[in-house]
């Protein structure tokens, strides 16, 4: 591939965006409220290569997870599965030296408009993350050391955060419980919030694998793969009880993993809340969260809910065949906008096999204990166009 020909052919593709922006842009003024233009056809996609070196292929593994999965949940981009970047690599072996043009290629077909690619060796991560949509022929080179495995999660976030248009992630400091009089009483007196989260009856969550969103249902039998059920079990004292069952592949835990989605809580300002569930698994790994929205126009005389705030429940693995329970306390709240509707997200990921989760609680623990701030809400978008080490 000469460089002639790339070039020219990097200038038609930013000329085809620009003049799609263009047209974009003024139908957006005259149709829908630009807030809710969050179409995932849309999305910029972008191919993260499996990542190179002489490390553990377990950890680089994890690092490319890692890199899709924060793709997915920050929602500006979509991310080229793990599976399609196996096919459309085949035998081709990429790492930190590949040549752009050569990364350029096998991503074409895979529609990405952004490639990452690689090396782990040692302790040291070295990537390149280069937009084939701009026409700087250079892309971004990003050094970080991984010298424990929690590490992987604050090194993607550095990687992805050279990304055009993704703001510079914040991880709020809030204690994970705070065992004051009034909120340990509120807590033994105030319902629970969350519908069905004894899993009783049939519905009332809905599963989230990929695309796909269906509502949970009865069953008789555990989960096939990548299913979510509510299934019957026997407790400990020979007494039935029902739990939301998932059972994962390696495939989604390697790639999107696998959630269970609560219906909508109306929630009050300026409020603590209290989550507590069960959960036993096999293997996978747990990444719960509660996701707050506000209610925003469509534009067409109704409204839709837009993500403004999530707390991320500290992260939890298996548990040797043993009920474990989890107990998180948030404050919802975003610095603009008000949080009205929450959802409990139930997680899991990264290792294949059953997990189980039962008693899931939300509450009401009197008032707010930290106040939200957010140093990226200022600070303007940037597209890379200069090599940066």
């Amino acid at each position: 591939m000469n460089h002639e020909g790339t070039k020219t052919r990097r200038s038609l593709r930013a000329l085809q965006l620009f003049l799609r922006g263009f047209v974009a842009s003024w139908l957006v003024l005259f149709v829908l409220d630009a807030s809710v233009l969050a179409d995932d056809s849309a999305k910029p996609k972008v191919a993260v290569f499996p990542i190179a070196g002489d490390a553990d292929e377990k950890l680089r593994e994890r690092v490319g997870f890692s890199l899709r999965s924060k793709l997915d949940r920050e929602g500006t981009y979509e991310a080229v599965s793990g599976v399609e970047m196996t096919e459309a690599l085949g035998k081709e072996k990429v790492d930190f030296s590949t040549a752009t043009d050569s990364i350029e290629k096998i991503a074409q077909p895979l529609a990405a408009d952004v490639g990452i690619w690689g090396d782990l060796s040692g302790k040291t991560l070295k990537v390149k993350v280069f937009d084939f949509r701009q026409l700087d022929p250079l892309p971004f080179e990003i050094k970080q050391d991984i010298n424990e495995p929690t590490d992987v999660r604050f090194v993607s976030e550095k990687v992805l955060e050279h990304l055009a248009d993704v703001r510079k992630f914040t991880h709020m400091t809030e204690e994970a419980v705070a065992h004051d009089a009034t909120a340990d009483e509120l807590w033994e007196t105030n319902p629970n919030l969350v519908v069905n989260g004894d899993f009783t009856e049939p519905g009332k969550w809905e599963r989230l694998y990929m695309s796909e969103r269906h509502e949970i249902k009865t069953s008789s039998a555990l989960p096939e793969r990548d299913k979510i059920v509510i299934y019957s079990i026997t407790d400990a004292d020979g007494t039935p009880n029902n739990v939301l069952a998932m059972n994962l592949s390696r495939t989604a835990a390697e790639n999107n993993g696998l959630a269970a989605l609560s219906q909508a809580i109306t929630v009050e300002p300026a409020t603590r809340y209290r989550l507590q569930f069960r959960y036993n698994s096999a293997a996978p790994v747990l990444h719960v969260f509660v996701k707050g929205y506000t209610l925003v126009k469509d534009g067409q005389g109704g409204t839709v809910e837009r993500e403004i705030y999530r707390r991320q429940v500290p992260v939890t693995g298996g548990t040797d065949g043993k009920w474990v329970t989890i107990v998180d306390d948030l404050n919802p709240q975003h610095v603009t906008f008000p949080v009205q509707l929450l959802r409990v997200d139930l997680y899991a990921y990264l290792q294949p096999g059953l997990v189980m989760f039962d008693d899931v609680v939300l509450k009401a623990v009197g008032g707010q204990t930290r106040k939200a701030t957010d140093a990226a809400i200022d600070m303007p978008t940037t597209r890379p166009s200069k090599r940066s080490n």
